[in-house]
């Protein structure tokens, strides 16, 4: 009997224990719980910055070693590039909207000369071709990218770290996966413009030069640079007649499209030319669930960037009354940036037929202006 009381009295002891060692730890979790999180959200934060680092460390490495192979003086190389790797670009004032397209244009445009003017410069060894240039200064960007990225997540984390802001925090701690596997598609793309691959955005360009290059096509004329950076084609297919525009390749080039798209529209409006509608194939970010390579109709101005080219061609063709059909191929960002999947590149014969139902069965009289959206790397 008196072992069992002794038994029951140990029981109610470790019971006590138990209890009072739960109500410290609430208390604790009470008052320090956001602490503790804090600090440990910190902790997590600060491994993924360090992961960030060097992916952007890489990045830039992968690009310096590029551009030593060909320039003349490699000890300037590391100090041109980082002058160049930290330039931006400030957009125009937008609160009185008019005429904001041609001031956003202008800055894009000197932005552009100016980066690809740097490059060059860097790049001085001579009888260098004009699509590796190009590839080169994708590479650049790339880099760019991942040090933007870097920078401003390790913005926020000193931020959070300094004013112990356990709000701003925890948003950093929800969306830095997001982000780091964004950065790892940006170094996976600096190998695709270091070999030229095509990568899931030539999917447009892929597809318009394909249109072009086959034995049911006449190739009727070649304008090679009708407008900056962008290639026209007149050809004749299946007894009708097509304007097949891309960007100029080989190099990582977008081109101009809607600027060609206008100087198309009004130039057969001068000839009294009939325009059945434009078509516009563009790579397109899918949903998650949605497959690789999947193939959608739709209508509107099919192609991303700044909007200036958007702009361009929805007040072209919306000016003279011009149906304007979209085609898109669903990838995901880093499919986009990265050398092209087999899924995507098995696409084209569908999206061709697809154009050749459209011109059949919805554009049924006059000349047709089709498109092909994106960056042209690796497609002639």
């Amino acid at each position: 009997m008196n072992m069992i009381s002794s038994v029951l009295q140990i029981s109610d002891e470790y019971n006590m224990i138990i209890q009072t060692l739960y109500i410290l730890l609430f208390i604790v979790l009470i008052f320090f719980g956001q602490r503790i999180q804090f600090h440990l959200s910190l902790l997590e934060v600060g491994s993924i910055l360090k992961q960030l680092l060097f992916l952007r460390n890489t990045a830039i490495n992968q690009t310096l070693n590029e551009l030593k192979k060909y320039s003349q003086d490699e000890t300037t190389v590391e100090k041109k590039f980082n002058r160049l790797i930290n330039s931006f670009m400030i957009l125009p004032e937008a609160m009185d909207p008019s005429g904001i397209v041609k001031k956003v244009e202008h800055i894009v445009d000197t932005r552009e000369t100016r980066f690809l003017d740097d490059v060059k410069r860097i790049v001085n060894k001579e009888n260098i071709e004009e699509a590796k240039i190009r590839n080169l200064s994708n590479m650049v960007e790339a880099a760019m990218a991942l040090n933007i990225i870097y920078k401003i997540v390790q913005h926020y984390y000193l931020l959070a770290k300094k004013t112990k802001n356990f709000f701003v925090m925890a948003q950093l701690q929800m969306i830095v996966p997001l982000i780091f596997n964004e950065a790892k598609s940006y170094l996976q793309a600096i190998t695709a413009f270091k070999l030229g691959t095509p990568i899931g955005d030539s999917i447009g360009p892929l597809i318009a030069h394909k249109f072009v290059f086959n034995d049911e096509t006449k190739i009727i004329e070649e304008k090679k640079e009708f407008v900056k950076d962008t290639t026209l084609y007149i050809v004749e297919k299946n007894g009708r007649t097509f304007y097949v525009i891309k960007a100029s390749g080989p190099g990582g080039n977008v081109g101009k499209p809607g600027e060609a798209i206008r100087k198309i529209i009004n130039s057969l409006k001068k000839e009294k030319k009939r325009i059945s509608g434009v078509i516009m194939i563009d790579a397109a970010l899918k949903l998650e669930g949605e497959k690789t390579g999947e193939v959608a109709e739709g209508v509107g101005a099919a192609i991303g960037g700044i909007g200036v080219e958007k702009f361009k061609i929805e007040e072209i063709t919306t000016k003279n009354k011009i149906p304007l059909y979209a085609i898109i191929i669903k990838q995901s960002l880093a499919e986009a940036i990265t050398t092209m999947k087999k899924e995507i590149a098995q696409s084209v014969n569908d999206v061709i037929s697809r154009i050749e139902r459209l011109a059949r069965e919805e554009l049924k009289e006059g000349v047709i202006i089709l498109a092909g959206i994106g960056n042209t790397i690796g497609v002639p």
